[in-house]
């Protein structure tokens, strides 16, 4: 048996234990720097044993047998974490510019990889593509730089912009294949926010809107990857973070997104 540690930041660390070799080799590549190997186990320790093809997989009280062990461990994993109190997680995508943090927040399927991928190949750096780490006190923005994970759509759309994509490898799994690698400017360091994007791609329209204070509070409680309760401090904060410029960015040319930041909109 493996043990493989999950260690993403801010949040709930993970230890996979398996017989399996090629769940090792997908969690590295599907979590980059943040998967490594460790031999200690914790509460956190999600078992999963392979054989002829079935893989058994169990977490806590969680006992499933499945064909698709990626997609699995993926769902234990998002269903379970638990994020640092000081931090609130939003599920978007961050690039740097001028040494300042721009969000892109959209649901899945809404683009942001692509984005991301666009943006960092042009010169911009490369901080998360779909979990953005905010201080709640600072307001600094705290690099998570997981792999890219890109569908075969957001790929052709790469190419078609004559992106190159450096040490792309395949993430081949029956339920989740992905394009994979690492953006080579990636951001060191928490880095202030600037500004925060509402994504929309259209078929023909490049425009910006900005929100107004009730829009952007309503935009902004929808936004973070986890359930957060809802109490006094937390509508503080929101509110607080509502303070920051936030648009709704209506875009089909990904170079209109780049001018919006180069033109300090």
């Amino acid at each position: 048996m493996t043990v493989l540690c999950i260690n993403a930041p801010f949040q709930t660390k993970y230890f996979i234990e398996t017989n399996c070799e090629k769940i090792i080799l997908l969690l590295r590549l599907k979590y980059g720097k943040y998967a490594f190997g460790n031999e200690y186990k914790s509460d956190n320790t999600i078992l999963v044993k392979e054989e002829k093809n079935i893989f058994t997989i169990r977490y806590k009280t969680i006992d499933i047998k499945t064909q698709y062990p990626l997609q699995e461990i993926d769902r234990i994993i998002f269903e379970n974490t638990v994020y640092d109190e000081l931090i609130f997680a939003m599920h978007g995508a961050a690039v740097e510019w001028g040494g300042k943090a721009y969000l892109f927040l959209a649901a899945t399927t809404g683009g942001k990889t692509t984005l991301a991928s666009y943006l960092t190949s042009i010169g911009f750096g490369y901080i998360t593509d779909d979990c953005v780490l905010v201080d709640r006190k600072s307001f600094q923005v705290y690099p998570y730089c997981s792999p890219i994970h890109l569908r075969d759509g957001g790929l052709e759309v790469l190419k078609k912009c004559n992106v190159k994509i450096p040490n792309l490898q395949h993430l081949d799994d029956p339920a989740i294949s992905r394009y994979v690698y690492t953006p080579n400017n990636c951001i060191k360091k928490s880095i202030p926010l600037s500004k925060i994007f509402f994504m929309s791609r259209t078929d023909n329209e490049n425009r910006l809107v900005k929100l107004n204070s009730t829009e952007k509070i309503t935009r902004l409680m929808k936004a973070p990857i986890t359930d957060y309760k809802v109490n006094v401090e937390y509508i503080r904060f929101i509110s607080q973070l509502a303070l920051n410029d936030c648009y709704e960015l209506y875009y089909n040319n990904m170079e209109y997104a780049a001018q919006v930041i180069y033109n300090g909109q």
